[in-house]
């Protein structure tokens, strides 16, 4: 006779396997016979934690605690809890698990992962030299901590922990990939870049290019910083156009060093580097036969600064501007828009919010701007968040500017008729401080890597200030400094 405990280990062993549809069949024939077959549940749930069905999984592992407390019941409960992003229970879960073992590491570390996801990170901290005491081999230990280190305010801490990560791991391309971004924050881009090249953007971008033009490939290397003073180079884009427009700095330099240079943008910013004497021979369209390409040498576009041989002491090179906006593209939108005598302020709230939603404002943070004097407001939101400029103009004169562009050379020449721009941390503001422009970029608390430490200066862009959140989603810090600063003007 078949028992519950001989379906659960034949379950068992497909689950080992990776079969986790039989190993379910198994755990539900095994729990028809014994509804309390402990094992059962404990593994049922975790097979559907693996599955990411959280709620199935909790209601799996609290049957098995009605049975029996056991520490490993509430390790998974708390992890269940944290990717469900309640962290208040998720942390009550462990407490309990911790008063059964408080040396236990899974709960330590996890305890102290939703106190960092809650912004408590002095209580993450404490958790984590716990959790770091009781498993000191974890590089996720030490990896965690640097971002804690950081919001508290100790940046070289910071660095170093996730200098210990890598040292645990040595041959972990992320944590080098961190690693790089840690020292960039500190502008310590002397050691930094290396580190840099082992980024998932290059080797991402690099296979797609080498499916693209899988021929020319095969002839061609990566440049690794040879002399190539007689070879023909295909440059092409990684990440977003941000990225593209703050390092077009470097393409009339890497011109300098070979014959010719080839490149290939995102279709959006093609007519404006057409515009724009930046040493390209020719930029790449989607329009173009890959078999008629031509090089030898190809190079992933964030890989120039390493390459060139570049560090924080040359590098912010053109920080003043180094794009010019169309001049007739400019006049027609100036008399179609920008003809008054007003302030003109450009303001956009938010970007790609697939990847990061901590950058996007809250469109009525803007309302205080909306009421300084002698002012012309423009809406530069384009595609997700411009039905939100409606909340505006129903109370504010404001023109709203984004149908009237279709790519960046369009966005440019309007751009250009501007005073001032308001915005966060997107494309936008790139474009205005390479044109040379003043504005202001508004951060969120945790910002990005590129704008160091010292927010006082922009070394990037001369004329773009910089205002960060003092607390995590409350823009009113940022959006008042930018207002001190206009009204100062102003008057």
């Amino acid at each position: 006779m078949i028992t519950a405990k001989d379906l659960y280990q034949k379950g068992f062993y497909l689950h080992k396997q990776g079969q986790l549809e039989e190993a379910e069949k198994l755990y539900l024939s095994a729990l028809q016979i014994n509804p309390n077959e402990l094992n059962c549940l404990f593994m049922l749930a975790n097979l559907k934690y693996q599955q990411m069905r959280f709620p199935e999984s909790e209601k799996y592992i609290k049957k098995a605690l009605e049975i029996s407390t056991n520490v490993r019941f509430y390790d998974l409960l708390t992890r269940i809890k944290i990717e469900q992003q309640n962290y208040q229970e998720a942390i009550e879960f462990a407490i309990q698990g911790l008063k059964l073992e408080p040396e236990n590491f899974e709960l330590n570390f996890n305890i102290a992962l939703a106190f960092k996801n809650q912004q408590n990170y002095d209580l993450a901290l404490k958790f984590y030299k716990r959790a770091e005491k009781l498993n000191p081999a974890s590089f996720l230990v030490p990896y965690n901590m640097s971002s804690v280190y950081f919001f508290l305010g100790y940046p070289q801490k910071a660095t170093d922990a996730m200098k210990k990560a890598l040292s645990l791991n040595p041959n972990n391309d992320e944590l080098k990939y961190f690693l790089s971004l840690s020292l960039f924050r500190e502008k310590n881009y002397h050691e930094g870049l290396k580190l840099f090249e082992s980024r998932l953007c290059k080797k991402t971008a690099t296979l797609s290019q080498q499916r693209l033009y899988s021929n020319t490939f095969n002839n061609a290397k990566e440049w690794q910083g040879e002399d190539i003073s007689d070879k023909t180079v295909f440059m092409f884009y990684e990440a977003g156009f941000g990225d593209v427009i703050q390092y077009a700095r470097y393409f009339p330099l890497l011109k300098q060093r070979c014959k010719k240079l080839l490149f290939k943008p995102q279709e959006e910013l093609v007519e404006l580097l057409k515009e724009n004497n930046l040493g390209i021979d020719e930029i790449i369209t989607y329009k173009d036969n890959p078999s008629q390409l031509d090089f030898q040498i190809y190079v992933p576009m964030l890989s120039l600064p390493y390459l060139l041989g570049l560090d924080e002491s040359n590098m912010f090179i053109s920080s003043d501007g180094y794009l010019n906006a169309n001049p007739e593209k400019k006049e027609y939108y100036k008399e179609k828009f920008f003809n008054n005598n007003k302030i003109k302020i450009g303001i956009k709230w938010q970007g790609n919010t697939a990847s990061e939603t901590d950058r996007v404002i809250d469109v009525e943070a803007f309302l205080p701007l909306l009421n300084l004097p002698n002012t012309q407001f423009y809406s530069f939101q384009m595609g997700k968040g411009s039905e939100k400029v409606e909340e505006l103009k129903s109370k504010y004169p404001i023109i709203d500017m984004s149908k009237e562009f279709n790519n960046f050379s369009d966005t440019a020449a309007a751009l250009d008729n501007l005073d001032y721009i308001v915005c966060n941390d997107t494309s936008l503001i790139h474009l205005a401080g390479a044109l040379g422009k003043k504005g202001y970029m508004l951060l969120p608390l945790d910002y990005n890597w590129r704008w160091h430490l010292n927010l006082s200066k922009n070394d990037w862009y001369n004329n773009i200030k910089m205002f960060k959140q003092n607390k995590a989603g409350d823009w009113s810090t940022p959006i008042n400094e930018t207002y001190k600063d206009l009204i100062h003007i102003i008057n």
